[in-house]
């Protein structure tokens, strides 16, 4: 079994276990309602079907499945993807959160919020960088993978024009930084604009990153 292989077993179990957590399903029996609004649970899942997928491609190396999955762009989106839930919890949530004087989880919270924020994000940034083709990349690419966010931005302005709380937590918008009534619509602009300016240069990085090691090999 080749390392990438091994790598998306590994990742596709590991994540698992913290959305089990993360979702409450273990240990109260059912998911968290409204989990899925969130990016973090989003992105998680994604990755977490894309490495299932990836781990079983590999029976079949040469079909056109392997070739879907290990094709450098969409690699390098998961990687992407996942990497800006890591940065958004740690660099814009928790301080959001604390400066509040909330009692927020960061670091030293349970294992399945340690996965999905911490574990997972850069196992699979990791993943990328060490084991994932990276020939073939350019600045086009990162211009793409803005339909990430925006995607995600739309959907969150959708589901709370329906006026319905997420779950338990009361809040029409999942972040602060998405909550149109609060900012109206020139702040919540302005904060789109500047969350694609940071995903793009995110995006990048890791083109840039991607360019480098290729060019070493």
């Amino acid at each position: 079994m080749t390392p990438l292989r091994l790598s998306a077993l590994f990742l596709f179990l590991l994540n698992t276990a913290g959305l089990l957590l993360h979702s409450q399903l273990i240990p109260r029996g059912r998911i968290r309602a409204g989990m899925f609004c969130f990016y973090t649970n989003l992105s998680n899942l994604l990755l977490t079907v894309y490495e299932l997928l990836l781990f079983c491609a590999g029976f079949a190396p040469d079909g056109r499945l392997w070739a879907v999955l290990t094709d450098v762009r969409l690699s390098c989106a998961m990687a992407l993807c996942i990497w800006v839930t890591h940065l958004i919890y740690q660099f814009v949530l928790v301080p959001y959160e604390k400066r509040k004087g909330l009692k927020f989880a960061d670091f030293g919270g349970n294992f399945g919020n340690i996965c999905v924020h911490y574990l997972t994000p850069l196992l699979a940034v990791a993943q990328w960088l060490f084991l994932a083709d990276k020939t073939g990349l350019s600045l086009l690419c990162a211009v793409w993978w803005l339909a990430l966010p925006l995607l995600y931005a739309a959907f969150a302005l959708l589901r709370a024009s329906g006026g319905k709380p997420i779950g338990h937590t009361g809040l029409l918008y999942p972040y602060p930084f998405l909550d149109l009534k609060r900012l109206g619509w020139g702040g919540l602009l302005r904060n789109t604009a500047v969350l694609l300016v940071l995903f793009f240069l995110l995006g990048c990085v890791l083109v840039g990153l991607g360019a480098l090691i290729a060019h070493s090999l």
